[in-house]
């Protein structure tokens, strides 16, 4: 045969309420490959038995978070069907973003300079070492 695998199908004797179901088994001509040698395991599972409890707290504590943050997303969902709740949100949206401008506006003047001169380096340094 000159399939890569031949599939063996073997019948049991069954009762005779029973529905036939054959087996089916795969064969292939290569050798089982092994896993390889797992290397620095040992640091890894000690560094997590340490880290578990920290992250067990995480989830703790998250775990009321997220379900308020689920909570509030099903009453949108929900108050989102009524026109005058959309309506309030937009209005809210609309103080909100008024109200946020000028702070985002200082924040802008303020951290521009900085982000434009991390730009300038980082084409120079790129520039530099290019050639």
């Amino acid at each position: 045969m000159t399939a890569l695998a031949k599939i063996l199908i073997e019948e049991e004797p069954v009762a005779t309420n029973v529905a036939r179901t054959p087996k089916l088994r795969v064969v292939t001509n290569t050798a089982p490959v092994e896993a390889p040698a797992a290397t620095g395991s040992t640091l890894k599972n000690i560094a997590l038995f340490f880290a578990a409890p920290f992250i067990g707290l995480a989830y703790i504590v998250a775990l009321p978070v997220v379900g308020l943050a689920v909570l509030a997303v099903l009453a949108g969902r929900f108050a989102g069907k009524y026109e005058a709740v959309r309506k309030a949100a937009a209005i809210a949206k609309t103080a909100g973003l008024a109200a946020a401008a000028p702070v985002l506006g200082l924040l802008y003047v303020v951290l521009f300079p900085f982000i434009g001169l991390a730009a300038l380096a980082w084409m120079g340094g790129r520039a530099a070492f290019a050639r």
